[in-house]
């Protein structure tokens, strides 16, 4: 065992040595690469790279994307270059010039385009990534890798971020990692340059924390933003110090591996304890158990839409937010809500108008088996919100949830208290505990009836994406149109949807289309109506305060999401 402890503090040692000792004779450069990314509502980054370039050798550019975590890339091209479905590498330059394509790799994918000339040379190149913007549990936050230039470092690098608002230092916190230079809000737009160069092997992450919840996203973490600095600054202090000496850093990581091991080990050992046990199963996990299968039918009908929310979760779908709009659609499917939509006199901002059926739906719910509380009590706030004509309008639902948000986030636990709860009592679910020396570990563990349930969700999520990249493939689904958007709404795709309809029929919201639900026509009243809830949260003060701004750590960054590197071959 000594021994082993002694080789692992000469490998680190060397391995420093070799760090610090390595100089890398680089034919190719990247003189400069300038970096705008526009934030959509929905949390999808837009992002467009320009790079200036020197280049003497190589056939082919590519950068790299990590798809893990719920990232999706959803576009790519570059300026002045023609698309090719089938990338092959092995193709000679002259082959490779004028084109470019994409690479499968795991959850990876390699955008990649050929070099035509040598010399000096400019590309613009861009590409859209969902989910980019997170949700938290107390705000949400962007932590994007720009590091998509591997071994070709940049000289000169400038990021800009952009969103549909601009961003405001009370609400904004801003953290760059892995470069020395300075983060700064310019005008409402982030604004990161470096200073002195980055470096291959580090990452070139923004953190952008986000405390008066400007975005709409789909995709939930739990985790907090404090939580997430704290990650984000493992490394490293944030501030600009400098790197620390890696024959300093070596020594004490060979003091600390002993203890770092020992604590991975148990953690390790918990953990595939819980899954032999029937843990519930993480998302990755489990959309790597149903890559390529597609549930095309509705994927739970033995009871409520809150049931599966616990599931919905677990896959980082689901969350409050997409609940109400969820709600809010089927109550305008089943006309206990109606909408109407009109624009002010000056034509300039538009007014959603929502009028509720009281008594149609305590008529309703006497005569059928729902037994939803969360649906129950959403309506109910609804209700008590509208005035006297059971009629409420975008403005006061914001003003209300801002007076109120201490009953919407009490919901907002109740969802998931329900969920579990109901998924326990049919069979789905099973509390479980684990004994672990002298610890109890209670987890929750799923069954073989709640695993069919799990695979299901997950395949329906699969075809959900697969039309959304192949429309015709429509002719698969067993899901009726009046069902296929609110179940949509829940894994946060309902813009997809609505995206793919108005591109078939562009008169859609003005005319009767036959097989096409009446209630679509009020999607973006409805749209309207749930951003005002989110709105009204944000200004009441129910979400996190911070400050915004200053210099680049060039430690840290651990987390971060994106880019993995790229360079020339």
């Amino acid at each position: 065992m000594k021994n082993s402890w002694i080789g692992w503090m000469l490998v680190l040692v060397f391995s420093s040595m070799m760090v610090s000792g390595t100089v890398h004779a680089q034919e190719n450069e990247m003189t400069e690469m300038r970096v705008s990314v526009e934030l959509l509502e929905n949390g999808t980054g837009i992002i467009t790279e320009e790079r200036d370039m020197i280049l003497d050798s190589g056939t082919e550019l590519y950068i790299v994307i990590n798809e893990e975590d719920g990232l999706e890339l959803l576009d790519f091209q570059v300026d002045g270059l023609r698309e090719v479905d089938d990338w092959d590498s092995d193709l000679s330059r002259e082959e490779k010039a004028g084109t470019y394509g994409m690479i499968q790799d795991g959850d990876s994918i390699e955008l990649v385009w050929g070099i035509s000339e040598y010399g000096e040379q400019s590309y613009t190149l861009s590409y859209a990534v969902a989910n980019v913007v997170r949700q938290l549990n107390d705000g949400q936050s962007l932590f994007w890798d720009f590091n998509t230039f591997g071994e070709l470092e940049p000289e000169n690098l400038v990021i800009e971020i952009s969103g549909p608002q601009p961003f405001s230092e009370e609400d904004t916190r801003l953290y760059g990692f892995g470069y020395e230079g300075q983060v700064d809000l310019v005008d409402g737009v982030l604004r990161s340059t470096s200073e002195g160069g980055v470096e291959a092997d580090r990452p070139v992450a923004i953190l952008m924390q986000f405390m008066n919840d400007p975005f709409i996203p789909s995709y939930y973490v739990d985790e907090t933003l404090e939580e997430q600095v704290e990650r984000a600054e493992a490394e490293t202090s944030r501030g600009g110090e400098g790197s620390i000496d890696s024959s300093i850093l070596a020594t004490a990581l060979a003091f600390l591996v002993a203890g770092f091991l020992a604590f991975i080990f148990a953690l390790f050992n918990i953990d595939a304890r819980k899954k032999e046990q029937g843990k519930v199963p993480s998302a990755s996990i489990q959309r790597k158990r149903n890559k390529g299968l597609m549930f095309t039918a509705i994927p739970y009908k033995d009871g409520e839409l809150t049931d599966i929310a616990y599931f919905l979760q677990h896959l980082h779908k689901g969350t409050y937010e997409q609940y109400i709009f969820a709600y809010l659609l089927k109550w305008s499917k089943e006309k206990l809500v109606s909408i109407k939509t009109e624009a002010d006199e000056s034509g300039d901002a538009e007014t959603t108008v929502l009028t509720f059926a009281p008594h149609t739906f305590r008529k309703k719910r006497e005569n059928s088996l729902n037994t939803s509380h969360f649906e129950l009590e959403l309506w109910e706030l609804f209700v008590a919100a509208s005035d006297d004509k059971n009629q409420l309008t975008n403005e006061e639902m914001t003003s209300w949830a801002e007076k109120n948000g201490k009953e919407l986030q009490a919901l907002q636990q109740s969802l998931m208290d329900e969920s579990q709860a109901v998924l326990i009592k049919e069979g789905y679910l099973k509390e479980k505990m684990l004994k672990f020396m002298t610890m109890k570990l209670p987890f929750m563990g799923i069954t073989k009836k709640g695993q069919k349930l799990y695979d299901r969700l997950t395949q329906f999520e699969n075809h959900i994406n697969a039309l959304k990249k192949d429309p015709s493939l429509s002719y698969r689904q067993l899901i009726e149109e009046k069902d296929f958007l609110i179940w949509a709404s829940l894994y946060g795709k309902e813009e997809d949807v609505i995206s793919q309809l108005e591109e078939v029929v562009p008169e859609w919201q003005t005319q009767l289309i036959e097989g096409l639900p009446y209630f679509y026509t009020g999607y973006y009243g409805i749209h309207m109506m749930s951003t005002s809830v989110h709105t009204g949260l944000s200004n009441g003060g129910y979400t996190h305060t911070g400050g915004t701004g200053g210099p680049t750590s060039i430690g840290g960054g651990g987390g971060a999401i994106g880019g993995g590197g790229g360079g020339v071959r």
